[in-house]
C-alpha cells in the first residue's frame, strides 16, 4: 500500500514538473541569430534588425509581435525585441543596453518604463509648461519604442501607431500613457501606409468602428499653447494634428520679422505667420492648398487677436508662386514630404529645386528665406544645401546661410540611429 502511494506521489510530482517545463517552454522567447559580422551595429544600440542581417529564426512558427532574443554568432545576447516575419524590420529591438530590462521579457513593464522615462526627459526640457502645452512625448526610436509616436495637446495624447507590434500590445501601451499625470485623454491613430508594409490587415482591426469614433471625437475641440500663442488643434488632422517639430524654428524666425512683410508657404495652422505677427511683422500672408488648413489658420489668427495682420489663402503653392506675387522680406517654405524613401530622392530633388527657385523669386533682395525638408532621405543625403545653391544659381541669385537646424528638442534622437534625423531647416539671406 505504502509503495503504491509512493509511486503515485512520484507520478504526480513528475507530471507537475513536466507541466511547469511545458509552460516555461511556451513562455520562453524565440531566438533570432544574426549573420556573422552584423552584430557590431546592434551592439552599439541600433534598434532595427533588417531581414538581411538574420541568419536563423527559432522556432520557425513565430508570429508577428512575438518577443524574441537577438544573439550574435557566438550565441551572446545582444538584446530582445519584437519579431515580424512580414516586415523588412525583422526585429525591432526594445531592450539592449539596460541590464534591468534584459533580465525579464515583460512587455507591460518595459513599455511603462520607456514611457515614464520619455515623460521625464520632456520634463527636463521644460515640457509641458505654462507657455507651451503641445509637445512630442514619444519619438519612436529616439525613445527606444520603434514605430510609436505620441504628441500631447493640453493633456490629450494622440498616439500614432506605425508598427504591427503596437497593435498587438495596444492595451499595454495605452495603459502606460494614460497613467501619466499629464495625460487625461487618449486618441489612437494609425499610420495605415506604414502599418500595411508591416503586415497589418485593416479588416482585422475594426477600422470602420474606429473611424466613426474618431469622427465623433474630432468634434471635441482642443486648444493648446505654443510659445504663448494659442492654437486650435484638430487631433485627427494632418500628422497628429499639429507640427510640434517646428516650434523652436518658429520662435527663432519670429524674432527677425519685426516690421517685415512675411510670406508663409504651406502654412497649415498658421504657426510661422502667427509668431511673426505677434513679433511685429507688418503683414503675413499664408498659403495652403487645403481649405481646412486655411480655415484653421484663420481661426487661430482670430483666437490670438492677429487677424488684422494675418491673411490666409487657399491655393496650390507652385501655381501661386508662378503668378509672381509681390516681393516679401521673409519667405517660409515648409513643404510636405517629397521623398518618403531613398528611391524617391532623385525625383524629389527636382521638385525641391523648382520650388525653392520659385520661392527665391518671391524674396526681396537682402531678404530672408527659411526653407525646409521633412524628408529623412533628403536630410540624410546631405544634399539639401547643394540643391539650394543650384536653385539660387538657376535664378541668378546668391545665398548666405545663417542657420541650419532640425526638429525641436522633444523630437529625441537615439545616438546609434542617425536615420531618426529627418527635418532640415535652412535660414538664408537671398541676395
Amino acid at each position: 500500500m505504502g509503495s503504491t502511494v509512493g509511486v503515485g506521489n512520484q507520478m504526480r510530482r513528475l507530471l507537475h514538473a513536466t507541466a511547469i517545463c511545458t509552460a516555461l517552454a511556451l513562455e520562453a522567447p524565440g531566438r533570432v541569430t544574426l549573420v556573422s559580422g552584423k552584430a557590431r551595429l546592434f551592439k552599439s544600440g541600433n534598434p532595427l534588425v533588417f531581414s538581411g542581417a538574420v541568419k536563423r529564426v527559432e522556432p520557425g512558427s513565430l508570429r508577428a509581435g512575438d518577443i524574441v532574443d537577438v544573439v550574435d554568432g557566438a550565441d551572446k545576447l545582444l538584446g530582445w525585441g519584437v519579431y515580424n516575419p512580414h516586415s523588412m524590420y525583422r526585429v525591432r529591438l526594445l531592450a539592449s543596453d539596460e541590464p534591468a530590462l534584459l533580465e525579464h521579457r515583460d512587455m507591460s513593464e518595459l513599455v511603462a518604463h520607456r514611457i515614464r522615462s520619455a515623460a521625464a526627459v520632456r520634463s527636463a526640457a521644460g515640457l509641458p509648461s505654462e507657455e507651451t502645452t503641445a509637445y512630442r512625448l514619444i519619438n519612436g526610436e529616439g525613445d527606444r519604442l520603434s514605430g510609436l509616436m505620441v504628441d500631447v495637446f493640453d493633456g490629450v495624447a494622440v498616439v500614432v501607431s506605425s508598427a504591427l507590434w503596437l497593435e498587438r500590445y495596444r492595451d499595454e501601451v495605452s495603459a502606460a500613457i494614460s497613467s501619466l499625470p499629464t495625460v487625461n485623454r487618449l486618441e489612437w491613430r494609425r499610420s495605415e501606409a506604414r502599418l500595411k508594409k508591416d503586415g497589418w490587415d485593416p479588416s482585422e482591426a475594426g477600422a470602420q468602428a474606429e473611424a466613426a469614433a474618431a469622427e465623433a471625437a474630432a468634434e471635441a475641440a482642443v486648444c493648446v499653447k505654443e510659445n504663448g500663442l494659442r492654437y486650435h488643434v484638430d487631433v485627427f488632422g494632418q500628422k497628429s494634428g499639429f507640427y510640434c517639430d517646428q516650434r523652436e524654428n518658429r520662435k527663432a524666425l519670429a524674432e527677425l520679422c519685426r516690421g517685415r512683410a512675411v510670406l508663409d508657404l504651406f502654412c497649415y495652422s498658421g504657426g510661422f505667420s502667427l509668431g511673426a505677427a505677434r513679433a511685429g511683422a507688418a503683414s503675413c500672408v499664408g498659403v495652403d492648398s487645403s481649405g481646412a488648413a486655411v480655415a484653421l489658420a484663420t481661426r487661430n489668427a482670430e483666437l490670438n487677436g492677429l487677424a488684422a495682420t494675418c491673411r490666409f489663402t487657399k491655393a496650390d503653392v507652385m501655381a501661386f508662386l508662378q503668378e509672381a506675387p509681390p516681393l516679401s522680406d521673409v519667405v517660409i517654405c515648409d513643404p510636405p514630404k517629397y521623398a518618403p524613401t531613398v528611391k524617391d530622392l532623385t525625383r524629389a530633388e527636382r521638385k525641391y529645386r523648382k520650388l525653392n527657385s520659385l520661392a527665391m523669386r518671391a524674396v526681396r533682395p537682402g531678404g530672408l528665406l527659411l526653407t525646409c525638408t521633412c524628408s529623412g532621405a533628403m536630410t540624410q543625403s546631405g544634399g539639401f544645401e547643394r540643391m539650394l545653391q543650384d536653385a539660387a544659381l538657376a535664378e541668378g541669385r546668391s545665398l548666405t546661410l545663417l542657420r541650419r537646424s532640425g526638429a525641436a528638442s522633444d523630437h529625441t534622437l537615439h545616438p546609434a540611429y542617425p536615420e531618426g534625423h529627418y527635418l532640415t531647416a535652412v535660414l538664408a539671406v537671398v541676395h
